[in-house]
Formats: C-alpha cells, sequence, structure tokens
C-alpha cells in the first residue's frame, strides 16, 4: 500500500526485455492465459517489445488485467520516486512513478489504469 512515498509488497514483471511494476494489493488475481476468460493486453504493447503474449495475466477486483511474461513478489517496503510531470499522462496516466528494487528502477503502474490504455476496446477506438 502507498503512503508516504513508500509502498509494502510489490509484483516486479517483466514485459519482454522491459521491467514493470505493479502494487501487490490493486492484484485480485494472477491468472494463466488459457483460463482467464476476459481480454487483457500484453505489457509487451506497450514496450513495442515483441509479440503480444504473456505467461501470467494480472487482474484487478475491477475486472482491467494486464498480461506479463514472469513475475516476482516483493514484500519489502519500497520508496516510490515520483514521475516527472513530462511522463504524467503516458501509458493512459498509468505510470505512479518508480521503485528501486533488484538493483535497478521499475517504472510502478496502476493495474487499473494500465489495463484499460491495453484494453483491445481502448486501442481500437484510438
Amino acid at each position: 500500500m502507498s503512503t508516504g512515498g513508500r509502498i509494502a509488497g510489490m509484483l516486479l514483471c517483466q514485459a519482454g526485455t522491459e521491467r514493470v511494476a505493479f502494487a501487490a494489493h490493486e492484484v485480485a488475481t494472477i491468472e494463466s492465459p488459457s483460463t482467464f476468460g476476459g481480454d487483457a493486453g500484453s505489457a509487451r504493447q506497450a514496450y513495442d517489445s515483441g509479440p503480444a503474449g504473456a505467461e501470467r495475466i494480472l487482474v484487478a477486483a475491477t475486472g482491467e488485467a494486464v498480461g506479463v511474461d514472469t513475475l516476482e513478489i516483493d514484500a519489502e517496503s519500497l520508496v516510490v520516486f515520483p514521475a516527472p510531470l513530462l511522463l504524467g499522462r503516458i501509458a493512459g496516466g498509468s505510470l505512479r512513478g518508480f521503485v528501486q528494487a533488484r538493483g535497478a528502477l521499475w517504472p510502478l503502474m496502476s493495474l487499473v489504469d494500465f489495463g484499460r490504455f491495453l484494453a483491445p476496446s481502448s486501442r481500437e477506438a484510438a
């Protein structure tokens, strides 16, 4: 949960060769693409990091979903570095900031907003 510039409980994910992080409290379920019954955009699309596809689908309680290639759970409390204002509107406004974990900087995304941004219906309307 993010309070006072810190967050405890993260899902550190890979999308192709790129990194993306989500707050664990935003993830209601983690599913397999073969069992997921809804539409999920692949995080690879946002990074243009190879063909769309995913090994795991992260699903928010409200139904938005994002496909990722791999994920690790990190329970440590991490500092959230704010995103520069210039980046505030990228990916549908889903960038919440950055966290440093495993010796690298990870973009922290809102699962709900990123899921809406990647949703097939959103891409078709754009």
